[in-house]
């Protein structure tokens, strides 16, 4: 695992091509090291908000159908990069604490929030739908709050809450 410290027990499960290493953690620990490895913690604390609420709701939607019968998320860039700890913050322990259990929904459903660095990758990777993580920090730093970013990059949607129990 890079030599990288992560939070939750780790299983060893071994492969033709050696071993693999899987991180089990909860959606909300695991999204402390995603919006940090996904957006620096240095931004507006409402970009980060943003960022959380987009990487739960892409979490939650493909926890639903795994990536493999070992994991339900890859750590790359394909699916959210994940660091573990070394990408943990106090901004974003409090941009995930504040929007506990937000997704984004859309007629009832989660949605798959996709997002890229900047507007040019969005329109390329994904057709010009989802947020551009540069294009929050810029309406962050004019003063928009988080669910004012969410509606500029995912129109028609509105927030929901997950309860898990």
């Amino acid at each position: 695992m890079d030599g990288r410290w992560y939070r939750g027990p780790v299983q060893l499960i071994s492969r033709s091509d050696g071993l693999l290493a899987v991180n089990h953690t909860d959606v909300e620990t695991y999204l402390y090291s995603v919006v940090g490895a996904e957006m620096p913690a240095s931004w507006p604390v409402e970009a980060l908000k943003a960022q959380a609420i987009a990487a739960r709701s892409y979490a939650v939607v493909h926890i639903s159908r795994p990536a493999s019968d070992h994991y339900d998320l890859g750590s790359t860039t394909r699916w959210q990069a994940y660091h573990g700890a070394e990408t943990e913050t106090n901004t974003t322990h409090h941009a995930v604490n504040e929007t506990r259990g937000m997704l984004l929904s859309y007629q009832g459903g989660v949605v798959e929030s996709l997002y890229a660095s900047s507007e040019q990758l969005v329109k390329e990777a994904h057709g010009g739908f989802g947020m551009s993580q540069e294009g929050a920090n810029q309406l962050a730093q004019q003063n928009f709050n988080f669910q004012q970013i969410l509606g500029r990059f995912y129109p028609g949607t509105s927030l929901a809450v997950l309860s898990i129990k």
